[in-house]
């Protein structure tokens, strides 16, 4: 699934519309954590991919990085009912940002394709406001699957589009301006 246009981190951090999973490409010397930077009170947790292998791993890493509750049952079900619940993490919004998403289910697309199918169930419920025990506000979640350019290539069907994560810049500095000269 490719797109023509590329969409920008920020605007579609904030919107409740899709895509829920959308493909960072980092390039050398950065850091995706240093790319992603969510708006004031939303939630940002950070999935490790390089310890998401299997299936019981990745469920095993969402469980540390989301806190799920004690009672989390470490299959697919039990992922979709914490992830449209996250009752214990309030927010206005949530990002979770897959770090070396290259790691996840690497050997295993069908499992690959059952959990982008939840995570894109998961925002859809949080962005059309079907979450928890009733209607709630539209809410923004997101998934970011972090990768390099090698590692893009590494798998044929990431199933998302890519989006562009814009420059960064020290708080502070002002942005450079094109000087007119008359």
């Amino acid at each position: 699934m490719t797109s023509k246009h590329v969409l920008t981190l920020t605007a579609n951090l904030q919107s409740t519309k899709p895509p829920w999973t959308s493909l960072l490409v980092v390039t050398g010397g950065q850091r995706a954590e240093s790319l992603v930077r969510p708006p004031t009170e939303f939630v940002l947790r950070i999935i490790q991919g390089a310890k998401c292998r299997t299936t019981d791993s990745l469920l095993t890493e969402c469980a540390r990085a989301l806190d799920f509750p004690d009672y989390f049952g470490h299959n697919w079900d039990a992922l979709e009912e914490c992830l449209i619940d996250l009752e214990w993490l309030p927010a206005k919004g949530y990002v979770l940002l897959i770090t070396d998403a290259g790691g996840v289910l690497p050997d295993d697309e069908e499992e690959y394709e059952t959990f982008l199918e939840i995570l894109r169930d998961a925002g859809e419920a949080w962005g059309t406001g079907q979450v928890g025990m009733g209607a709630r506000r539209a809410t923004p979640f997101h998934v970011l699957f972090a990768v390099s350019e090698r590692e893009r290539a590494k798998r044929t069907h990431w199933g998302m589009n890519e989006i562009n994560a814009e420059p960064t810049r020290e708080p502070g500095i002002p942005r450079r301006t094109s000087l007119k000269r008359s």
